[in-house]
């Protein structure tokens, strides 16, 4: 059975208004396991712990900034290792890490020695694709620059379905590409106008069968449900795209 979890992004808004009930509703739903981006309520880290032992949600993975490499991240990473995660990682990087392929070099380097500061902890460090990534410098994308120019075992990646989509690559090939490098996958469908916008998974145009079968073989260890905007409500969209996921066969078995 794949692992199933949820970006808390999606529920911000919910969340900023009541997050261990928001939690709650996550369980209940049938989430295994919740991705911090962000807000993570007011509790301290032991006792959020609790309360998402109780829940039987594991926490996952962090989204983290650059600005938290350059000051406290040794504190950060202690949160979440109280909070049980596994995975942390960047989830944005500004234009000035991204103007030129020396750029995306550097990047590397900064994301390498982020990395080896997590392995003291037995934490995996990440970076998370958007779209811009699938520009171009002499020929090659920015993407691959990156990944190419960081240490395969410091360095994985949380890849990003839609985002892949969205920046004119085909996410099955990029999955195979880097297969044993992307521990984490995001998902989140794309709607079928020309707007190609975020879409409750199952009820857009992404091809979650080939998406998650390539996962799979790439060795994925959780499949993370995010929608950057819910047109149709938070709580309603994370719902729906979990009952789409079990009915079409995606949890597996």
């Amino acid at each position: 059975m794949r692992k199933i979890g949820l970006q808390l992004y999606t529920v911000r808004e919910t969340a900023k208004k009541d997050f261990i009930g928001t939690l709650k509703e996550v369980a209940a739903i049938g989430y295994a396991g919740v991705e911090g981006g962000g807000y993570l309520g007011d509790l301290p880290a032991r006792e959020l712990r609790k309360v998402l032992d109780d829940l039987g949600l594991n926490f996952v993975s962090g989204h983290i900034g650059m600005d938290n490499i350059k000051g406290g991240f040794e504190d950060l990473i202690e949160t979440y290792v109280t909070l049980g995660a596994k995975y942390i990682g960047l989830a944005w990087i500004g234009e000035e890490w991204r103007k030129t392929a020396a750029d995306w070099q550097r990047a590397a380097r900064t994301m390498e020695k982020a990395s080896m500061l997590c392995q003291k902890s037995d934490l995996t460090f990440f970076y998370h694709n958007h779209a811009f990534e699938f520009e171009k410098f002499d020929g090659k994308y920015g993407f691959d620059i990156l990944f190419d120019a960081a240490d395969p075992v410091l360095v994985k990646s949380e890849m990003d379905a839609y985002w892949v989509t969205k920046g004119g690559a085909d996410a099955v090939t990029y999955i195979n590409k880097y297969a044993g490098r992307v521990p984490l996958l995001h998902i989140k469908d794309m709607t079928k106008d020309a707007a190609k916008t975020f879409e409750i998974i199952g009820e857009g145009s992404l091809d979650f069968d080939a998406i998650m079968a390539a996962g799979d073989k790439a060795g994925v260890d959780w499949y993370l449900v995010e929608q950057d905007q819910c047109p149709q409500g938070e709580l309603v969209s994370v719902r729906k795209s979990y009952e789409n996921i079990v009915s079409r066969g995606w949890l597996g078995s």
